[in-house]
């Protein structure tokens, strides 16, 4: 951690001192010699050299818990497949800009949008992927068409995801008894009566299959915002050709992750490297009122506090001992604080699988297991439905549940 944030603020202060000095008439090349070390194969005529970063860690919490986040997407696992680690995408994040855009509303709808790094025909790769989203629908009246026939607003679904209720007094209804459904076409045919002129009416959940989205560029250590509208993917240096990820998108805000953080100390050593004293001089002080006065409040913004800046001496070194020629540096550090944080994700715990019978649900919701055990059910052990602890490596037992290992919720 210590040496990926140390390389992050690092690149940063780079890319501020590029973009200061790339507008500066008197200095046009002196932006390819702003760099992390000494790496030139022949000294530049001037430059600025970030040589240096130090930092300690301060720790805020004993555990370095912070708490519990709360959010609309949650980065999943699938059931892992041969050379398929799951691990191309280090974590998911809402875009606050996004949602503020859409006025306040999450503006993806809410289910599962299976990730796929491959291309559009199904090709492994390691530049683009491809977004099929898997929709829910939540208590959507069904539309009378005449008799006992029934329609859904969609035409497919996905055959199993159908819970259909009748209205009013929310009773579920149990396929091939109460009715049958055709998932290609999205009817209804109830086996049952139902009283419209009571008022009497049906509502279903279920999910379908959205239109697929792609191909969508990726890079290592880069993000996306547009393949799925409100989120940040995070892809990181772990992508694998081939890889099959989810991301989970919810109605409304669930708990998704335990938070860790604390905050580094750090301090960045520069030198001005300079043919003539007076160019040293003055790429000096316009660093120094540029990094102090200027980006300072910007990079507040972005979570980097600026403590100090100190200047240190000057020095001179032989260029050319014939000539008499030397070059002259100077050097200055600046204090800095920055936060960091790590969200473990936090899966669904399946206890117990109930028989989808009418009444069933009911009479077993109070037992406890050892009661369930001794009655004829057909509750079957969650490992018969093939779901399995999740597995990340570098999260080894952070999940938040005793036992489990991994960060991330399986889903089939």
């Amino acid at each position: 951690m210590y040496y990926f944030i140390t390389e992050q603020i690092q690149r940063k202060f780079i890319f501020e001192l590029r973009r200061y000095w790339q507008y500066h008439p008197k200095y046009p090349d002196i932006v390819e010699h702003i760099q992390g070390k000494y790496s030139f194969r022949e000294r530049p005529q001037y430059g600025i050299i970030l040589k240096n970063a130090s930092g300690n860690n301060t720790q805020l919490a004993s555990d370095n818990f912070q708490g519990h986040v709360q959010s609309y997407v949650q980065l999943a696992a699938l059931e892992p497949e041969a050379k398929q680690p799951g691990l191309s995408i280090e974590w998911v994040r809402e875009n606050a800009i996004a949602i503020q855009n859409n006025g306040g509303y999450f503006p993806s709808p809410p289910g599962i949008y299976y990730i796929e790094l491959c291309d559009e025909h199904g090709n492994p790769s390691d530049e683009v992927f491809m977004v099929d989203p898997l929709l829910d629908v939540v208590d959507e009246t069904a539309l009378f068409v005449s008799g006992v026939r029934w329609q859904l607003n969609n035409d497919k679904f996905l055959p199993g995801t159908l819970k259909l209720y009748q209205m009013p007094g929310n009773i579920e209804l149990v396929e091939g008894i109460n009715y049958e459904a055709n998932p290609e076409t999205g009817e209804i045919d109830l086996l049952i009566s139902i009283d419209r002129d009571k008022g009497e009416f049906l509502s279903a959940d279920y999910r379908y299959p959205g239109e697929s989205t792609g191909p969508w560029k990726l890079g290592e250590r880069q993000g996306r915002i547009e393949a799925i509208p409100g989120a940040v993917l995070a892809f990181g240096q772990r992508i694998t050709p081939g890889d099959r990820l989810a991301v989970q998108v919810f109605e409304r805000r669930e708990l998704t992750a335990m938070e860790f953080g604390g905050r580094w100390d750090l301090n960045l050593d520069l030198d001005i490297i300079a043919r003539s004293p007076q160019v040293q001089r003055e790429i000096l002080d316009q660093t120094v009122v540029y990094l102090w006065g200027v980006a300072r409040s910007r990079l507040s913004t972005e979570g980097i506090e600026m403590l100090s800046l100190n200047l240190g001496g000057e020095t001179e070194e032989i260029y050319d001992d014939n000539a008499d020629d030397y070059f002259y540096n100077a050097s200055f550090s600046i204090s800095l604080q920055t936060d960091w944080s790590l969200q473990v994700p936090l899966g669904a715990t399946i206890r117990r699988i109930l028989p989808g019978v009418e009444g069933g649900p009911d009479a077993l919701a109070g037992l406890t297991d050892e009661e369930i055990a001794q009655v004829q059910t057909q509750i079957q052990p969650v490992e018969t439905f093939g779901v399995r602890s999740p597995f990340d490596p570098f999260f080894v037992g952070k999940s938040g549940r005793p036992g489990v290992l991994g960060t991330f919720e399986m889903l089939r």
